[in-house]
């Protein structure tokens, strides 16, 4: 007499009978499950990335992405396979046993019997597949104007044997999975993106296939509707017979990626509002130049006697280095006359209230260093003496009177109390615009004008970014450059987060063209040898 077990080395007719019943009882107690069944990956094409394979066949084993072990584009069957399951409904309940308030109730794990999930679908659930709830579906949605129902989907993230299913015969009989709601991304755009009526949906565009008037088919992630009588090999895109079909998608209903950009679109336009441009102007601020007693440095007058060479002077500054002294810029006649007159070197007092001396005029270089390696020459003034007016009401020395007491002598007025407009730090970031600063009307072009008035303003237009000129009578003096922007990421900003970060441009190579942008995974990618 054998030894009684209800265990056999094969499936008896315990394991049969057992089977049945569970069966019976999903098929009594269950609720259905709509499953859309995960197929594997797209064809990517030809490619010479070894790490993205070309496969010979759709299977869900399949990886599309050795390196990163991603299925981006997943494909799923256009069948939709009804199965029976059991699942424990949950409140929304908060978990209070971590630090801070959970919310736990968007996880579910969904039970259904495993021979009739082999028979139906074909293979067990796995990690992939999508399970549509109907019995969840929501009749009554607070916007009214949707044109259907919303339907509850859930993504499978693990499956396993369930714990429970094992029956005295030691054979499982249930399969458990793990579901999370499903989220509007790349990974189902096959399912959301499919249009909301269905009765003329076709799927997937076939090239093979002819189709007639009405009916919808999908290509990349946009439905189109045939318009006439397509032939096998018309590809959805031709006009004259396929219209974009423009109708809300499943996406549009069940996600919330429409709210969440028009969410982040409000707030892009109203941080325009408050920033209209990028960088910040700091050039409004008034800085009067000190000397080393942190007094207003002086507002010197340069007479030129009768008989002197006369002394150009281009531009009005006060470099770092100089605070006691005010500079003039000298152009290189300028600077060739001086050394002639005074091969030695130049330095003299006028009146015994200035002291002119020609000064090397380091140039200016980056935290790196780098710069120009050709020092300016200038002519430094120094004060010897208290400076007192005449001012003017443009903060202007007048021309002092002649020693003998006549009339005013001509001179240079050297404009010392005046807001600074190097491109030193109290500029800002980013300040310079193409107006000009007092308002006044600005012309442009790629050429200065022939016939300029002193205190015009141009901008050039062939530079970029474009500059801004003013004319003081003996040459174009460079006031700004326009490189104030939107704080926006369109390629029509020119800034680094428009020109650079999206930037489109292609370049010509000997091998054809290549985007200037590149994705790290392209420029790190292992050539062979």
């Amino acid at each position: 007499m054998p030894k009684i077990s209800l265990y056999r080395s094969q499936k008896s007719h315990d394991y049969k009978f057992f089977d049945r019943t569970i069966s019976e009882m999903f098929t009594i107690g269950g609720t259905d499950l709509l499953v859309h069944k995960y197929l594997g990956p797209s064809n990517q094409g030809a490619s010479n990335d070894l790490t993205q394979p070309k496969y010979d066949a759709t299977n869900p084993t399949n990886i599309q992405d050795l390196l990163f072990l991603e299925n981006r584009d997943r494909k799923y069957d256009d069948s939709v396979y009804r199965l029976r399951g059991h699942y424990n409904v949950q409140n929304l309940d908060f978990d209070l046993s971590q630090f801070g308030l959970f919310l736990n109730n968007d996880i579910i794990f969904i039970t259904m019997h495993f021979n009739d999930m082999i028979n139906i679908i074909g293979r067990k659930l796995m990690v992939g597949d999508v399970l549509e709830l109907p019995h969840l579906t929501d009749y009554h949605p607070l916007n009214e104007t949707l044109p259907t129902s919303l339907r509850r989907y859930y993504q499978v993230t693990d499956a396993n044997y369930a714990s429970e299913g094992f029956s005295q015969s030691w054979y499982y009989h249930l399969w458990r999975v793990k579901c999370e709601p499903l989220v509007n991304s790349q990974e189902y755009s096959t399912i959301l993106d499919q249009p909301i009526n269905k009765d003329n949906y076709l799927g997937e565009w076939d090239k093979t296939k002819t189709y007639v008037p009405g009916y919808v088919v999908s290509y990349g992630d946009k439905n189109y509707t045939a318009i006439d009588d397509v032939p096998a090999g018309i590809h959805c895109t031709d006009t004259a017979y396929w219209h974009l079909d423009g109708n809300d998608t499943l996406a549009d209903i069940v996600s919330r990626y429409n709210y969440n950009i028009k969410i982040n679109e409000a707030a892009i336009a109203e941080a325009e509002r408050q920033v209209p441009l990028s960088g910040y102007d700091r050039s409004q601020l008034y800085v009067v130049p000190t000397d080393e007693n942190n007094q207003p440095a002086a507002p010197v007058d340069l007479q030129v006697f009768a008989g002197s060479p006369a002394i150009g002077i281009l531009e009005v500054i006060q470099p770092a280095g100089f605070s006691p002294s005010s500079v003039i810029r000298l152009t290189d006649a300028v600077i060739a006359e001086l050394q002639r007159l005074a091969p030695a070197g130049f330095s003299f007092s006028m009146q015994n209230q200035l002291n002119l001396e020609l000064v090397d005029i380091a140039p200016p270089v980056t935290d790196t260093g780098s710069g120009s390696i050709e020092a300016d020459v200038a002519l430094a003034i120094n004060s010897l003496g208290p400076v007192t007016g005449p001012y003017t009401i443009n903060n202007t020395y007048l021309a002092s009177v002649d020693p003998s007491g006549l009339s005013p002598a001509p001179g240079f007025h050297y404009i010392a109390r005046s807001t600074p407009r190097t491109a030193g730090w109290t500029a800002g970031y980013l300040p310079g615009t193409n107006q000009a600063p007092n308002g006044e009307p600005v012309g442009s072009g790629i050429a200065f004008p022939g016939s300029p008035n002193k205190g015009d303003y141009f901008l050039r237009l062939d530079y970029l970014p474009q500059q801004l000129f003013r004319w003081d009578n003996t040459m174009w003096v460079k006031i700004s450059e326009n490189v104030r922007t939107a704080v926006g990421f369109s390629e029509e900003n020119k800034s680094q987060l428009g020109s650079f970060v999206n930037n489109s441009n292609l370049t010509a190579t000997t091998s054809g063209t290549m985007p200037e942008k590149q994705a790290l995974s392209s420029i790190l990618r292992i050539t062979p040898d």
